[in-house]
Formats: C-alpha cells, sequence, structure tokens
C-alpha cells in the first residue's frame, strides 16, 4: 500500500504546491525589471516622501521586533518553569485571537485624539508620532505573544526543567539559565519566528494605515498607494520600493544573526560567576500583563460597538476555515511525501514583501480571467496561511521519535498506516495551534482579499481598515469587535480540544 501511495501523493503535493507558490515568479520578474532602470531609480530616490517614511519604517520595525523579543524572553525568564508560565501559556490564544487590525482599532480608539484616553483627561493630548513609536509599541505587544506561543509549542519543559534544577543547585541566576540553557534549546524555531515577525512588521500595510503616520506614510503603505495608481512610473517606483523593503530585511536579518553570534561567544562565562538570582519586580504582575491587554482591547471595542452589527461575518468565516483546512492537509501530505530537504522556497512568502506577492497573484488571476471570483481569493489566502502553519507545525514533525516509526515497522506497518495510526495523533495538539494559527492569519488578509476580489467579497478586515480612514466610530468598533470575536471563538475551540487531547494522552501533554 505504502508503495502504491508513495508516488501518487508525491506528485499530487508537488503539483499542488506548485499551483500555491506560482505567484512567487511573476512576482520575482516584476520585482527586479524595474531596477535596471537608471530613470527609475532616479525618481524614487527624487521623492520627497522616501527619506521620512524610510525613517519611520526603520524605527517602527526595530520596536516591533526587538520589543516582541524582550518581552517574550523576560516573562520566559521571570515564570519558567512553574505555575504561572502554564497560566500564562493557557491564556495566550485568547491574546492570539485578537486580529493585528482589531488590536490596532483598539489602540487608535484608545490613545488617538478624540479617543477615549483624551475624553477622559482633554490635557493627554497624544504627540503627533511621525516616525510610528506607536505603531511598533502596538505590534511590539501583539507579536510578543505569538512568539511566547512559539516558544511553548517547542520547549520541550520536563527536560530542560530538570536541568535547571541542577543550575540552580550550583548557584547560577536566571539569566545564566536563559542564556545556556532555554535559548539554545529554541534558537532554530525562535530565529526562524523572529525572521517571519520582522518581515511582516517590516512591510505591514493594514496595521500601519490604521495606526502609522499618515503623510508620508510608512514604506509598505507608500508602496500600496503607487501599486494602486494606473500611472506606469508609479507602480515602477512602487516595485522599487518593495525592493527596498527586501534589502532592509535582508540588512536587519544579517545584523541579528550577527549580533547573535557575537553574544553567544560571550557564554558560558568559564570564571565560574555565580550572579545572585534577584526578583527586582513581582512575578504575578508581568504574568498578567499581556493578558490585561488583551481585555483592555476587548474592553474598548465592548464600549464603543454598536450592538447588533458586527459585519460580513460569513464570508471572512468561510475563507479563513477552508483556506486553513485545505493547508493543513497540504501540509501533513508535503512533511510525508514531500522532499526531505532543500525546500527552503517554501519560506519565501514569510521573508518578502507582501506587495510584489499580491502583484504577481493579480497578475496570474488577470491572465486567467479569475479576478473577483472567490476560488481566486481562497487561492491568495493559501501563499500566507500555508507557510505559517508550517512553521509551527515542522518543528513538532521532526520532535517525533524515530523509535516508534522503527517499531511499527518491524510489525509490518505499511508507510500509510504509520503516517495515518501513528503520527497524525501525536501531532493533534500542534495541528489545532497551526489551524488557529493559519485561521487568524487569513481573517488578517487585506491586500488580497482587495486586490484579487476586485471588491467584491467585503470581510471583516478590510471594512475596518476602510473605517478607520474616518468612518463612523461604533460601526469601526463593532467590525473590530467581530472580527475579534470570530477569531477568538477559533483560538478557544482549538485550546479546549488541545487540553483534551493531553487530558486523555499522556504522552501529548
Amino acid at each position: 500500500m505504502a508503495a502504491s501511495l508513495r508516488h501518487p501523493l508525491s506528485g499530487l503535493v508537488r503539483l499542488v504546491m506548485a499551483v500555491i507558490y506560482l505567484p512567487l515568479l511573476p512576482a520575482g520578474v516584476m520585482l527586479f525589471a524595474p531596477a535596471f532602470s537608471v530613470t527609475n531609480w532616479q525618481l524614487l530616490l527624487d521623492d520627497p516622501q522616501l527619506p521620512q517614511a524610510t525613517v519611520a519604517t526603520l524605527v517602527s520595525t526595530l520596536i516591533a521586533t526587538l520589543g516582541a523579543l524582550l518581552i517574550a524572553l523576560f516573562l520566559v525568564r521571570l515564570l519558567w518553569p512553574g505555575q504561572r508560565w502554564r497560566r500564562l501559556s493557557t491564556r495566550l490564544p485568547w491574546l492570539l485571537a485578537i486580529p493585528h487590525v482589531a488590536f490596532a482599532t483598539s489602540a487608535l480608539l484608545l490613545f488617538a485624539e478624540g479617543g477615549l484616553l483624551y475624553q477622559l483627561c482633554t490635557v493627554c493630548s497624544p504627540p503627533f508620532d511621525r516616525y510610528g513609536v506607536g505603531l511598533g509599541l502596538t505590534l511590539a505587544v501583539k507579536e510578543s505573544a505569538f512568539v511566547l506561543w512559539a516558544i511553548y509549542a517547542v520547549l520541550p519543559e520536563k527536560r530542560l526543567a530538570q536541568q535547571k534544577i541542577v543550575l540552580q543547585t550550583f548557584g547560577y541566576g536566571r539569566y545564566q539559565t536563559l542564556s545556556w540553557l532555554i535559548l539554545p534549546a529554541i534558537a532554530p524555531v525562535l530565529g526562524a519566528v523572529m525572521l517571519a515577525v520582522l518581515a511582516w512588521s517590516l512591510s505591514v500595510v493594514e496595521v500601519a494605515i490604521v495606526l502609522g503616520p499618515g503623510n508620508p506614510p510608512t514604506l509598505a503603505v507608500l508602496a500600496f498607494q503607487w501599486l494602486s495608481q494606473g500611472d506606469a512610473q508609479q507602480q515602477a517606483k512602487g516595485m522599487l520600493l518593495c525592493l527596498l523593503l527586501l534589502m532592509l530585511l535582508a540588512a536587519l536579518a544579517a545584523l541579528g544573526y550577527g549580533l547573535w553570534k557575537a553574544w553567544r561567544r560571550t557564554i558560558p562565562n568559564l570564571a565560574g560567576t555565580r550572579p545572585r538570582s534577584q526578583r527586582t519586580v513581582p512575578e504575578r504582575a508581568f504574568s498578567g500583563l499581556l493578558p490585561a491587554c488583551g481585555i483592555l482591547c476587548t474592553a474598548v471595542l465592548l464600549m464603543l460597538a454598536r450592538g447588533g452589527d458586527v459585519g460580513p461575518v460569513g464570508t471572512s468565516l468561510s475563507f479563513g476555515l477552508l483556506s486553513s483546512l485545505i493547508a493543513l492537509i497540504v501540509i501533513f501530505l508535503w512533511l510525508e511525501w514531500g522532499p526531505q530537504r532543500g525546500a527552503v522556497w517554501v519560506w519565501l512568502p514569510l521573508a518578502l514583501p507582501a506587495l510584489p506577492l499580491v502583484t504577481g497573484q493579480y497578475f496570474i488571476a488577470l491572465r486567467l480571467g479569475l479576478d473577483g471570483h472567490y476560488a481566486a481569493v481562497l487561492w491568495s489566502h493559501l501563499l500566507w496561511v500555508l507557510p505559517w502553519m508550517l512553521l509551527v507545525l515542522q518543528p513538532a514533525w521532526r520532535r517525533i521519535d524515530p523509535r516508534l516509526i522503527l517499531t511499527a515497522r518491524t510489525l509490518g506497518w505499511p508507510r500509510a498506516k504509520i503516517f495515518l495510526l501513528l503520527k497524525c495523533p501525536l501531532l493533534v495538539r500542534p495541528a489545532l495551534l497551526a489551524f488557529a494559527t493559519g485561521f487568524s492569519v487569513s481573517m488578517a488578509q487585506y491586500m488580497p482579499t482587495l486586490w484579487l476580489g476586485a471588491g467584491r467579497f467585503a470581510t471583516l478586515t478590510t471594512e475596518t481598515v476602510a473605517l478607520s480612514s474616518g468612518g463612523s466610530i461604533p460601526v469601526l468598533a463593532s467590525r473590530a469587535l467581530g472580527l475579534l470575536l470570530v477569531t477568538g471563538t477559533v483560538f478557544g475551540i482549538a485550546a479546549l480540544l488541545s487540553r483534551l487531547a493531553g487530558r486523555y494522552r499522556q504522552g501529548l501533554r
């Protein structure tokens, strides 16, 4: 049975992945084609918005990426292992359930001029944020929950907890435990997660429209505006700006990797210094900080939302569920029957700016006459849903004990039976996390839905972003609240099923 299934399924999964990743080819051509013209570069460099937009992009991106990493590592250092760490881990899905657009909308309604904070204290007028500091801080808080969730998913708690006891017995503190024990164990996955966070923070459009500086905006929003115009010169400038974002991403990633390697050379401390473990802050206060942000976001939206009007829930729900389900099936087949190594291209949607990829998708849809169709929008979502889910699921797949597979083969089990009855049950909890993550990613898709849907499919995200530019505050809060409730329900169900799987299967805990 395994021999009969191996080649057909291997070819089928490669074909499906090729269809999903097909926009990479026209996106690459369209991204580099304007770069060979000196005139295009001159037009871009002469634009007066470019310097300020670059500064705002760098400031917001660095604050978001470094802030998310520091918050996550600080909480791991402070709380792991222990009851408060497990309690925080159970609360993380509720913050992850809040989409970025909904979180940014609540921050806008709370801190902007005319918001709730301004109404309570008229003296507390918000400063003009031309550098995107507020955008960076909002993204840092939001992305820290995802980083923590990824750490929780890959942290081998039982083994490392025993080693931590040994370190504490020898008098080493929390910082050395984090540096010598936890970070080396999670470094590969953490590096991939932080690269994805960096790429997303650098090229995010919808959140920057809601919360970022307006004139000039960030580089991603500026590129989006230029690509949306009909003028060929403006579109060329938009593509060059996407190329500039890619260059900034490569430079920042190389800088981060270099700093990591340099920092690793400073440890371990061969002098044997054992600094005292001092708790300068209470654990209880910081363990509830991130959940409190989620509660505050929900409370703001509930206070301002208009009852009975949550927007196009059905359309958003259908895109999220179908794209996540399709991606989950494809990922399982890819991990089992796909190539074992060398498929680095599957991570390109996480490392490239989204704008040229959406442009490539739109080019293909126009050529095939599929723009404005439901299937085209669903196909466009898969380009981001699938790699994000694979990022969550692949580490758990690689941690499957090979002795179990060897035992099953010794008993004469074919490959398909091992896959269905052994590997899939072992990956129930990571699969639920991946499904919820993919659903959240699909719900957050703004540009693919807007362009490939030709404006025919209104989702909660597209309406929230549109209303943030000057619509009715109650309607804006209602759309953001609907986005929060739909995503929160899916994350809640995934968390509940994950706990049930761990309760009745001790090996899955």
